[in-house]
């Protein structure tokens, strides 16, 4: 019960920023915990979320732009289920930088592959990295690189990046530069915007 009660109120808040309120803006990023596959596997090796999406535009329908296993680099509405709390973000945003630029990067994009093997410059993205390569400002990324970590809280690797490296056929890329939502979602240059 209250669970279902702590998900009611959750996708009451998000719906007021969303909505009535018209929080949310172009260029918003929308951080997710998903806890099943490969999202249990993001979260036991780099934190609370597990990805993350670039608002594209508001209306009617919030519009994304993010990397998934399913579509890719793509532009897409974003969906609440009612029932998964998975489903609903958290929401940050920018301090003191205007996104359309980022947003331009961020539709040039659109159509590369996901990037299943988590590696930098291979023609191919992953959710964090994308936001990574849309977010320059003066020729500077705004957000850090920093080597990636695959283990889990007790220093080993979990079976599914064992299993999912080894399917692939390369080594799990530890230490290579990369990103995740979590680190991400730590910026100094983001704050997390609330429903009032």
């Amino acid at each position: 019960m209250k669970r279902h009660v702590a998900l009611i109120t959750a996708i009451m808040l998000f719906a007021g920023m969303v909505q009535g309120q018209g929080l949310l803006r172009p260029g918003d990023l929308l951080f997710f915990s998903d806890y099943d596959g490969m999202g249990s596997a993001i979260s036991q090796s780099t934190g609370q979320y597990t990805h993350v999406a670039i608002v594209e535009s508001i209306g009617d329908t919030v519009w994304i732009i993010d990397a998934t296993p399913t579509y890719g680099v793509s532009r897409r509405p974003l969906i609440i289920n009612r029932d998964d709390a998975s489903t609903i973000p958290d929401a940050y945003r920018f301090k003191c930088h205007d996104t359309e630029s980022y947003l331009q990067r961020a539709r040039s994009f659109i159509g590369q592959p996901y990037d299943q093997a988590f590696l930098p410059d291979n023609g191919a993205m992953y959710c964090s990295e994308l936001v990574y390569e849309c977010y320059v400002s003066d020729g500077e990324h705004l957000f850090e690189a920093q080597p990636m970590n695959w283990r889990d809280a007790d220093g080993k690797m979990p079976a599914y990046w064992v299993g999912h490296f080894k399917k692939l056929g390369i080594p799990i890329p530890e230490g290579i530069p990369g990103t995740n939502p979590t680190d991400l979602a730590k910026s100094k240059h983001l704050e997390k915007i609330l429903a009032d």
